[in-house]
């Protein structure tokens, strides 16, 4: 048994070839961030008669039981593999996601609440360095 059928297995999960594809797409490349859409197109080229509900199922699934992590940007839920806490910066012009980490002590919101944090979901809205460059580019050229 991989690695990832493993990972399933310990969360309580049946194992099935859809499971594993998934889990394998979303966990293959940390910092990456996918639509539902965007997993169900690269899950229809191994399997074409996978239902969109099917991933959408699983998706859901793998969030609550911790598996992935979910968040929503601009009203669409987005996936990563990454599920330990972290800040997720939305780039508003080129619509880019960065992870960062969160600078500071969960352990005292956990103090201030008297409890204990399962998962995080933070979103910070911003412009990138990259568009910022090229927004101070265009300035230069336009005062030209």
């Amino acid at each position: 048994m991989g690695i990832t059928e493993e990972q399933i297995k310990n969360h309580g999960l049946k194992v099935t070839p859809q499971r594993v594809k998934i889990l394998e797409y979303i966990k293959r490349g940390s910092g990456d961030h996918f639509s539902a859409e965007n997993i169900h197109e690269y899950v229809k080229k191994e399997n074409p008669n996978i239902p969109a509900a099917t991933v959408y199922n699983i998706l859901k699934v793998f969030t609550e039981r911790g598996l992935i992590n979910s968040f929503e940007v601009n009203g669409r839920a987005m996936y990563e593999g990454r599920v330990e806490p972290h800040i997720n910066f939305y780039c508003q012009s080129c619509g880019k996601i960065y992870d960062s980490e969160i600078q500071g002590d969960l352990k005292q919101i956990e103090s201030d609440v008297k409890g204990k944090i399962l998962s995080s979901t933070v979103l910070v809205r911003g412009i990138c360095e990259e568009c910022l460059t090229a927004e101070k580019e265009n300035e230069i050229v336009q005062e030209i």
